[in-house]
């Protein structure tokens, strides 16, 4: 029954810890902060290797293996992007490569790597390496649905509780995050703990469509109630931070929801409890005024926007680094010799404000190619087992949560922070499991599942 005492509860509980530590120290993008995630999952890991061995072995599945394949396959790039090679390699794997190094450096027989900042792309493989066993301690450690709904309660009722704090912090605000940190970084407008508004709304985005699973697979009506208005307040909030990417991706996912809740497979009215659920969304802010949020995107003017100069560099410097890439971590570095000149040589572009064209530049077309071969064996594992009315919507909830982040990270850099990013490993993770448990239940342990409800 997925009790208390049970290991996999407390890795959920550890789990959720972690992400909630991480959202609360402004993200975990600090040095600091981002050690202390990084041990804690390293530490999670090991608890799971050495307690979660059960009498009963894991039933791993042909596309779950060759997703974990593809993923450690990522990994194992990304090390050989930090490995010295002698020049004469490097001049026929990453040509570009060659010649920025030959160009700094006066020894006569370098050994040179494919990263051009190989010290930052080991940095980058350390957070590589902690989403990726982030995701597969939950994807396999999860093992029934109550474990499953423990942890997305958890992790809806904190997202409640921080869009209250948030929305009460920006109605209160006086120059410091939590009313006492000074800004340490610059930010496009602080909120909630984030020092950007994006950042806050990529995080909260992926919490909306898990609320909303959790409504919709009630049934107490008081439960119903609750769970919905967790989601809409989550929403408000993600309205009144501003953030143009997060208001977009929003709709995306709901769309997405709506769309899988119309599949035949469903034979479910829950579409038009959705359709409430926006309606009260719209309403609230109707009465908390809507003209702020229809200002900033009337005042957007697109042909003034850095954004798309920076893509299209960005695209340039790819087409230099097309085969290796310049490795990860490295976009800092590169972008410089890429500046356009209508853009002040004086601002510091860190990311690209799009991640995937910051990763095809930094990861190539091999690293490009086994993270799509990862993303491809996870659609199988999703799509390949049972859907129905009650394990369907929560992996409908997981993948319209997933969703918000792959149409935010269009037009931001969501992904390079570390909270959000260990969020989404914990989404993977989530959906993977509920699939495996999908394809587990039936008969009676569809209904044993549904008396779980609580």
């Amino acid at each position: 029954m997925g009790g208390w005492d049970k290991l996999e509860s407390k890795i959920v509980i550890i789990a959720s810890g972690i992400i909630i530590f991480s959202i609360l120290s402004f993200g975990a993008v600090e040095i600091w902060s981002s050690a202390i995630m990084k041990a804690s999952v390293f530490t999670l890991m090991i608890i799971y290797l050495i307690w979660g061995r059960t009498d009963t072995p894991l039933q791993i599945s042909k596309e779950e293996k060759y997703m974990i394949v593809a993923l450690f396959g990522f990994l194992v790039y990304v090390v050989v992007q930090m490995i010295p090679f002698p020049s004469i390699i490097l001049k026929y794997l990453s040509p570009e490569s060659f010649n920025i190094y030959s160009y700094y450096t006066t020894d006569k027989d370098p050994t040179m790597s494919i990263s051009l900042y190989a010290y930052k792309t080991g940095i980058e493989f350390l957070m590589m390496l902690t989403y990726s066993l982030f995701f597969i301690v939950l994807a396999f450690s999860i093992k029934d649905m109550s474990t499953l709904q423990r942890m997305l309660k958890i992790l809806v009722y904190f997202g409640f509780g921080l869009a209250i704090f948030a929305i009460i912090q920006k109605a209160t605000w006086n120059g410091k995050l939590y009313w006492l940190r000074e800004l340490t970084m610059q930010g496009a407008g602080p909120f909630g703990p984030f020092v950007s508004r994006n950042n806050y709304a990529g995080f909260i985005n992926m919490l909306i469509p898990l609320s909303l699973g959790l409504a919709f697979t009630r049934r107490n009506r008081e439960r119903q109630l609750l769970f919905g208005f967790f989601a809409l307040i989550m929403a408000v909030s993600l309205f009144i931070s501003l953030s143009r990417g997060g208001i977009i991706s929003f709709f995306a996912g709901i769309i997405i929801f709506a769309l899988f809740l119309a599949w035949d497979r469903f034979r479910t009215n829950k579409r038009w409890a959705l359709a409430a659920f926006v309606f009260a969304v719209f309403l609230y802010l109707l009465y908390l005024g809507i003209d702020p949020i229809i200002d900033r995107f009337y005042k957007t003017d697109l042909a003034r926007e850095d954004r798309f100069a920076v893509w299209s560099a960005t695209f340039n410097a790819f087409k230099d680094f097309y085969f290796t890439g310049s490795g990860l971590g490295t976009f800092i570095n590169i972008f410089p010799f890429y500046t356009p000149q209508n853009i002040d040589i004086n601002v510091i572009f860190d990311h690209a404000h799009n991640d995937y064209l910051e990763f095809i530049l930094e990861a190539g077309i091999i690293g490009t190619i086994l993270l799509i071969l990862f993303l491809y064996f996870f659609i199988r594992c999703i799509v390949s087992s049972k859907w129905d009315r009650y394990t369907g919507i929560f992996r409908v909830s997981l993948l319209s949560s997933i969703a918000t982040m792959v149409v935010h990270s269009i037009s931001d850099f969501n992904l390079h922070i570390p909270s959000n990013a260990l969020m989404l490993s914990a989404v993977f993770g989530m959906a993977v499991a509920a699939s495996r448990l999908a394809v587990r239940l039936g008969g009676q342990d569809d209904k044993q599942v549904k008396e779980e409800e609580y």
